[in-house]
């Protein structure tokens, strides 16, 4: 019986974010039905009756309406849960991420060495640049 209640709350949530993902993408029912190859009657019955879509429906849902595939059945929760967590991930580069590999490959006490070198060596391009700056007379930027 529990089973029940679960697939029934799962069919409110897939009902409710395809209408929300209809309506975000700025299109009506019959057009969702058009890009998938429905008639809008269908579309309707996925968006009010807790009916599912066929799989092979279902999959031309992420290009026709700019969502994932998952994002259809999580809960608002988990969304916010995923977004918060994506956005406080920083996006390396590519020199970024070959410096982290060769970084990661060193032994802890190399590591700290590394990154007092590194340290070191900005130290020493501030005051070269510092320098620079007082003999050409420049302010430097604050």
């Amino acid at each position: 019986m529990l089973g029940y209640w679960l697939d029934l709350e799962k069919n409110m949530n897939f009902e409710e974010r395809l209408q929300r993902a209809i309506d975000e993408a700025g299109i009506s029912q019959s057009e969702l039905g058009r890009r998938i190859g429905v008639n809008s009657q269908t579309v309707s019955n996925w968006c009010n009756s807790g009916i599912f879509p066929r799989t092979e429906k279902l999959a031309l849902f992420p290009q026709a309406l700019g969502k994932p595939l998952y994002w259809f059945f999580m809960t608002d929760e988990e969304e916010e849960q995923i977004a918060s967590i994506t956005a406080s991930k920083t996006v390396l580069n590519q020199k970024q991420k070959a410096l982290l590999e060769v970084f990661d490959q060193l032994p802890e006490s190399e590591q700290e060495r590394f990154i007092d070198l590194a340290k070191a060596r900005l130290e020493e391009l501030d005051a070269f640049m510092a320098e620079f700056l007082r003999r050409r007379k420049i302010d430097p930027p604050l």
